[in-house]
This record gives structure tokens, C-alpha cells and sequence, in this order.
């Protein structure tokens, strides 16, 4: 009995995806209106607070990088927000500061396209540094922690370059505006993950035959690529992040790519053991249509579950199976 009230104790103290704030804060109502207002793309700034931080000669590489960020993401965000962002073409580029002076003067007339951090919440004992990059698409008068809709971002830290691709953007803004006008037309919130979920469920049957695209450094270590297509037993190919990102801008047919993003925090806090990590969820996307294919996200009781950003060959045999996690 001690034996099993041990390991009750630690998976009680286990959760996962309820460490981030997932909901979206605005009814279809509201989200048909916001599709009609004039676009404000957040453009990032420096901040004082972080310059401070990373300001000690120790942390030199730290300031660089952070620097480097905002220059790339500013440059690339307005970029593909131009190129794929179809709800509206009256766009604008602001700062956050800028934004912060409309908001300050009660300006309601203005939709915002932005990066946010979703934060760990603090559920489940101590709050945590962790957050989820996300697109957000709000109103200007929302606040900014209960955003009206968003996407998670994918993750780029498998490779050296940590600026997000094209095929990146073209994958989170099109994903995004597509669950808004899910939402609009059948008059019910779904959340992305409900929405991904959703979606994968009713399109995955188009996964057979196409041609399936993995970035060639996503395998974790030890797994081999024989093994993965093996499982997988249809037309899989290990390629480039190159080769992967033509693919899903020139709507490659007949392809489909796999990504895999950030979208929650799984922490363990009890009197012997004290964890966090970030866990990732897998998606399949065609690269001619934009339609999630298969979605690989597990919850918090799916134990065992790889929530890691690599993937393991059983993971392809799901896929194959056309099982949705």
C-alpha cells in the first residue's frame, strides 16, 4: 500500500498542457467583427529590463543573440505577415510602445497580429521561468495574457539557425486564420489544440499516398531511419530543413511535412522530486492544401507518451496506423 500511495503521490503532482493558458477569449461574434478591422503587426522592441540582465561580460553571447532575435524576427515577421495573412490588406507596422500609447487612449478600432509567451501558470506548486512561443491574433483592447486566438510556434532549436523559416510562418499564419474562420462558420470556440485535434481526425484517411517529409536531424537519438520507414511502410523521406520548407511554400502535391512545436509545460513538484520541462506536439501538414493531416499531442495521462521534439520510430508506425494522439 506505502508502495502504491508513493507512485499516486508522484503522478498527482504531474501535469501538463494545464500549465499554459490554451483558451481563446473572444465568441465567433467577436472573432467575425476582429476579421474586419485594420491589422497592427506588433513589431518587437528592445527591452530595458532584459538589456540589464544580459548586460554582465559572462553573458555577452546571451546579448548578442537576443539582439540578433528581435532584428530577424521584426524583419521576417512583417515580411510573411504581408504574404500570408489574407483576412485583411490594410496592414501597419507598430511597436510595442506604439501599441501601448492606442491602448492607452482607449483605441478600439484596430485588430493585432503579435508574438506572445505563454506562461507557466503556477498550478501544481511553484511557478516556473518556461513559456510557449505563440502567434496571437486579438484585439487591440485585449489583454494581453487572454488573447482572443492563437497558434503555437514551431520549434527551431533542432538546427544552429534559430530564426524561424518561411515555411514556419506560412505553416502557424495560415493554421491560425484557418481554425478563426472554423470558429466563425460553425459558431463555436475550438481552441487550436481541440481545432488540430479535430481536424486530424477528419483528414488523416488523405495521408495514404502522399509522399511524407521529415526533417533528417528530428530522429532521437539511437533511432535509426531504416527503422522509421520500416514502421511506416508508405513513401517517407528524410530531408533537409531546406528541402522541407521549399516543399510546404511551393505547395509541393502529393506531400505532406512533419513539424513539431512547443505546447505546454510538464512539471513534477513534490517533496522529493522537483521538475519542468517544455513537451512538444507532432503535426502533419499538406503542403498543397495547408490541412492538418495527423496530430500527435498527448495529454497528461498518456503516460509514457514521447512529448519530446524528436520523433521515435514508433511514432511512425502511428502515423501509419492513421491514429491520432
Amino acid at each position: 500500500m506505502k508502495k502504491i500511495l508513493f507512485y499516486f503521490l508522484l503522478l498527482s503532482s504531474f501535469a501538463s498542457k494545464a500549465q499554459i493558458n490554451v483558451s481563446f477569449y473572444a465568441d465567433p461574434d467577436e472573432l467575425k467583427q476582429l476579421k474586419t478591422r485594420p491589422l497592427i503587426v506588433e513589431v518587437l522592441e528592445e527591452d530595458e529590463d532584459a538589456l540589464k540582465k544580459l548586460s554582465k561580460p559572462k553573458l555577452a553571447a546571451d546579448l548578442a543573440d537576443y539582439k540578433k532575435f528581435i532584428i530577424d524576427f521584426n524583419r521576417d515577421f512583417k515580411i510573411y505577415a504581408q504574404k500570408y495573412w489574407t483576412f485583411t490588406d490594410k496592414m501597419e507596422f507598430k511597436t510595442v510602445s506604439e501599441i501601448k500609447a492606442l491602448q492607452k487612449e482607449k483605441n478600439k478600432s484596430y485588430a493585432v497580429l503579435r508574438l506572445v509567451q505563454l506562461n507557466d501558470k503556477g498550478y501544481w506548486g511553484a511557478k516556473t521561468n518556461q513559456n510557449v512561443p505563440a502567434l496571437a491574433f486579438t484585439r487591440i483592447e485585449s489583454n494581453i495574457i487572454k488573447t482572443d486566438s492563437k497558434i503555437y510556434l514551431p520549434s527551431r532549436n533542432l538546427n544552429n539557425d534559430k530564426s524561424l523559416s518561411e515555411a514556419d510562418y506560412k505553416y502557424a499564419l495560415t493554421i491560425l486564420q484557418a481554425n478563426v474562420d472554423w470558429i466563425i462558420a460553425n459558431d463555436k470556440v475550438l481552441n487550436f489544440d481541440k481545432y488540430a485535434e479535430k481536424m486530424a481526425k477528419e483528414n488523416v484517411s488523405k495521408l495514404k499516398g502522399k509522399t511524407l517529409l521529415v526533417e533528417d536531424n528530428m530522429l532521437a537519438k539511437g533511432r535509426t531511419k531504416e527503422a522509421a520507414i520500416k514502421n511506416y511502410g508508405g513513401d517517407l523521406k528524410f530531408v533537409s530543413e531546406s528541402e522541407l520548407n521549399d516543399a510546404l511554400v511551393n505547395k509541393s502535391k502529393n506531400t505532406a511535412v512533419v513539424y513539431t512545436a512547443p505546447y505546454g509545460i510538464v512539471k513534477t513538484n513534490a517533496a522529493f522530486v522537483s521538475m519542468s520541462t517544455i513537451v512538444y506536439f507532432k503535426i502533419i501538414v499538406d503542403c498543397e492544401t495547408n490541412e492538418i493531416l495527423w496530430l500527435y499531442m498527448p495529454g497528461a495521462m498518456n503516460w509514457g507518451a514521447n512529448m519530446s521534439n524528436q520523433l521515435t520510430e514508433g511514432e511512425f508506425k502511428v502515423m501509419a496506423d492513421a491514429k491520432i494522439i
